[in-house]
């Protein structure tokens, strides 16, 4: 009776617009120039007040069938009692961009960005205002908060995120070292559940599905974890007076001219000058002209110190090796795989991540792109190279850029090879590697940003599972594909600190914090937030804070843990490193 009462209802009253702002357009990722243009509109319904977004006719689109792809990826009409917060970006001046907001949802989800092309931002504030209040952050002036009936919990949460004595009274000089032995017991849940999970972006794996996989891996972990009352486990920490960040540049990135500069005749390059030139990909990253040259040095496929000659002869030689392996997986009959279940189950993963992997890249589009081929082929015939570790899911992530850069499957091939001497311990079983760069993440944002780890405790979500896809592919779902070409070429320099990794995880989260305690957060809400930061972070600025962080840090290295000092191979731990392991022309694992 109640339905059909509110169906009536809803059949008699109409929708009244109160506002339609022309000229708002949604972007889809933050690299893109693409602007799709729309309307923005606030209107009152029946059932509650609603904003909404919808595409208009789009005149850059090449068909009507793109026109409406286009738009219906990004439409949406949400309750406003949904609206947890917004950003309200201004852009710099003399930039030419557009002020923007971007939608924050209670659960944690967040709305494409809107550019407002023709106008301000103004009258659509002013017409939100008149259903809901709100207040701009106290801690950042671009976030305005929906304030509800949960102010007072907010306030009191607040005070208790000023208290950061207490999580950095607990904090351990290397606290998690002996939970690695019995983390391996739950290995096969994390290779089998939680990875395909949050690598695998289907309707079937819903955002409560990932949730309910961290928190059977933070539980399975809490039961097996030793804990030591032994003298001296605890190195005591008070909230330490960190100096300003500097204030840092990007430079350009290194031309081919620059690049063959540090060369020497015999195409080796001077040793002399290498950590300057390590410095220069850090610092701007590689023309794309370059890439294909360089990488092979920054992978160790082609050592610095080997000339031309050396060079093409190794080549040649790898090459005949590649085509032995091929061989070797390609001559293996239907017959020989009934008895062969390693292999098959490889060879069945390969073939599914092969089929979903960079589809909406140009250089991977189409059913029957014979790039797809060679993708499927490098990875098979790693496979036989490495078939103890074999294949496990994100590798082709991993691959699919390298094969665009090098255009050559036995290129690709040992550049692969080169690039998982770096990440393999990512996929190995005991998964010991994933938990203890979560755990090394967790020690440095008590240090950068204490208030931000004291909520996240307090959320139980300090286990910083909601970073696990960071980590495991290096940022791959996060950023575009040319942005991430440029992401790692910059952490292949190894420069400045071997985790520099985990301090761009640092950065992202320092950049969020007052979105996360100002709306409130829980772990589900963290998750869908953190997820949905995907194709929206701008990779210069991340770097660039990452750096600031780094050198905010090293400013400091005489007050900061020991361990902390490590995972930064600064002070005492720089010089004791350098002195006691040989000097090398590569990184591996980074």
């Amino acid at each position: 009776m109640d339905n059909d009462l509110d169906s009536m209802v809803r059949s008699i009253v109409p929708d009244k617009p109160v506002v339609s702002i022309s000229g708002v357009a949604a972007k889809l990722e933050e690299t893109s120039r693409e602007y799709i243009p729309g309307v923005l509109s606030i209107v009152e319904k029946s059932i509650g007040v609603f904003i909404e977004w919808r595409p208009s006719e789009d005149p850059d689109a090449s068909s009507p069938e793109e026109k409406r792809d286009r738009g219906a990826r990004v439409a949406f009409s949400m309750d406003v009692n949904d609206l947890s917060s917004f950003r309200n970006e201004e852009p710099k001046r003399g930039s030419g961009g557009f002020p923007s907001i971007r939608l924050i949802c209670r659960d944690g989800s967040s709305q494409v960005p809107l550019f407002f092309r023709n106008c301000s931002t103004g009258e659509f504030i002013d017409r939100l205002q008149g259903y809901i209040t709100l207040r701009r952050s106290n801690r950042e002036a671009n976030l305005v908060i929906v304030v509800d009936q949960k102010s007072e919990a907010l306030a009191k949460s607040v005070s208790m995120l000023d208290e950061n004595g207490d999580i950095l009274s607990r904090f351990m000089q290397n606290p998690y070292m002996t939970a690695m032995t019995g983390f391996s017991k739950i290995t096969s849940f994390v290779q089998d559940q939680v990875i395909p999970s949050v690598l695998n972006d289907t309707d079937a794996v819903t955002q409560e599905e990932k949730i309910r996989l961290m928190r059977e891996l933070r539980l399975a972990e809490e039961q097996m974890r030793v804990h030591s009352d032994a003298a001296g486990e605890f190195e005591v920490v008070t909230q330490l007076d960190l100096p300003p960040r500097p204030e840092i540049y990007r430079e350009l990135p290194v031309s081919k001219e620059l690049w063959n500069s540090f060369k020497l005749p015999n195409g080796s390059y001077d040793p002399l000058k290498l950590h300057h030139l390590k410095m220069n990909v850090f610092r701007g990253g590689l023309n794309a002209e370059l890439r294909k040259e360089a990488w092979k040095c920054l992978l160790g496929y082609r050592q610095w110190h080997e000339t031309d000659a050396e060079f093409e002869k190794k080549r040649a030689e790898l090459a005949k090796q590649y085509q032995n392996m091929k061989k070797q997986w390609m001559a293996i009959t239907e017959d020989q795989e009934k008895r062969f279940s390693k292999f098959v189950k490889r060879k069945s993963l390969v073939e599914k991540d092969v089929a979903r992997t960079d589809r909406t890249v140009p250089f991977f589009q189409g059913e029957d792109n014979v790039n797809l081929v060679h993708l499927h082929n490098v990875l098979m015939t790693y496979v036989m190279y490495n078939f103890d570790l074999g294949y496990v899911q994100g590798m082709s992530d991993f691959a699919s850029p390298l094969l665009f850069v090098m255009k050559d499957e036995v290129d690709t091939f040992w550049c692969f090879v080169g690039l998982m001497e770096m990440t393999h311990k990512n996929f190995e079983k005991d998964q010991a590697f994933i938990k203890l760069q979560m755990n090394q993440l967790r020690d440095m944002v008590m240090i950068v940003n204490p208030k931000l780890a004291n909520y996240l405790e307090s959320e139980k979500s300090d286990d910083m599972y909601f970073c696990f896809r960071w980590v495991l592919v290096w940022f791959k779902r996060e950023f575009s594909f040319l942005d991430t070409c440029k992401l790692w070429e910059v952490l292949w320099s190894g420069q400045p600190c071997p985790r520099f990794l985990l301090l761009i995880c640092v950065a992202i989260l320092d950049s969020q914090t007052n979105i996360i305690i100002d709306n409130q957060f829980g772990l589900t809400e963290i998750l869908k937030h953190i997820n949905d930061l995907s194709m929206h972070l701008k990779v210069d600025e991340i770097l660039t804070a990452a750096e600031a962080i780094f050198h905010q840090l090293s400013a400091s290295q005489n007050k900061l843990p020991t361990h902390i000092c490590q995972y930064l191979n600064i002070g005492e731990s720089a010089v004791s490193s350098n002195s006691s392991s040989p000097a090398k022309g590569d990184s591996k694992d980074l």
